[in-house]
């Protein structure tokens, strides 16, 4: 059974933090809410601890500010050696940011629940469900094998994670699983319109200028194949938006159908650069991510730069010249 390494390690523990990803996206924040809630049902105790602030327009589903951030709204317990971590949404470790340093090595042990491409020794003690379209859609299917039941609020929060990860049901990992789980959250009581409108149309006035400002800087390459854009930290400090504000830019090229290949060089205001990158067909871009030390899906994927922004760029580039040469 493919849930009984997870269902094992949540039986056997009574304290958990649960963690994602640095920036957390939609399924990182929808599945840490939705298990939050599946262990206090279960009787555990339970913390939402992430390195980064979530954005804005997913607090809608943290009523009560449960998510909280390290050193801004949450004290880490003075026990920690009596609790476990959960990481959802990464397989690696090192991608749940200052939690890897100030958590990690002090809790009695930790698991993984994740959906992204990893390497296969981590599938023989964590749950990785590379062909699910998101986490959230794992830990459905986990908390019905649990028996625990789903209530509007996690509902709502597993609704929310599966339409940011599957850009509303369109990307490649979606199947007729994913459209059967959303319609029984939506039996449940979620309403697809006012879940779509507070992740896709909640945008501020200085997101809309970031964005017009990051569109001026894009470059098409390999016959219009391959669109580049970059995002410096002058440029969210002049539009006066948040850094958070640029998660959907790296899809409007592949809006094209020439564009195969998008790449967004995105730098935060401590001067962080990131790449991500998005592809269509057969380009696999998570291999291009694992090489520079980054991971994600065949279709999606990035990294940290630790080059220059040219140097970078030049080697990305040499990895997708031999698709379109």
């Amino acid at each position: 059974m493919i849930f009984e390494a997870v269902i094992n390690f949540l039986e056997s523990n009574s304290r958990f933090i649960i963690s994602a990803h640095e920036t957390p996206d939609g399924d990182a924040i929808g599945s840490e809410y939705a298990m939050l809630k599946a262990l206090q049902k279960l009787g555990k105790e339970a913390l939402v601890i992430n390195s980064d602030p979530m954005p804005n327009k997913f607090s809608f589903i943290d009523r009560f500010n449960e998510i909280r951030v390290i050193n801004e709204t949450a004290r880490l317990p003075k026990n920690l050696g009596d609790y476990v971590l959960l990481i959802l949404d990464t397989n690696d470790e090192n991608n749940i940011g200052i939690v890897s340093q100030l958590v990690l090595p002090k809790v009695k042990d930790y698991f993984i629940i994740d959906h992204h491409e990893s390497d296969e020794d981590l599938l023989v003690h964590n749950l990785i469900q590379k062909s699910a379209s998101s986490t959230a859609e794992i830990l459905y299917l986990l908390f019905k094998e649990m028996d625990v039941e789903i209530d509007f609020q996690m509902a709502q929060a597993l609704f929310m994670a599966i339409v940011y990860d599957t850009g509303s049901f369109i990307y490649p990992k979606t199947t007729a699983l994913t459209f059967e789980i959303a319609r029984d959250l939506v039996d449940i009581g979620v309403n697809p319109n006012h879940v779509y409108s507070k992740v896709y149309e909640s945008n501020s006035i200085s997101s809309l200028l970031l964005h017009s400002k990051v569109l001026s800087t894009l470059e098409l390459l390999f016959d219009n194949h391959v669109a580049i854009q970059t995002m410096r930290k002058e440029v969210i400090i002049e539009s006066g938006a948040l850094y958070e504000d640029a998660d959907q830019i790296i899809n409007f090229p592949l809006r094209s159908e020439e564009v195969k290949v998008s790449i967004f060089f995105k730098e935060n205001t401590e001067g962080l650069l990131r790449c991500s990158l998005r592809s269509k067909g057969n380009i696999n871009v998570a291999e291009i991510a694992q090489s520079f030390g980054g991971g994600g899906h065949r279709t999606a994927a990035g990294f940290k730069c630790t080059l220059s922004l040219e140097e970078t760029k030049n080697l990305v580039l040499e990895k997708l010249r031999p698709y379109f040469v």
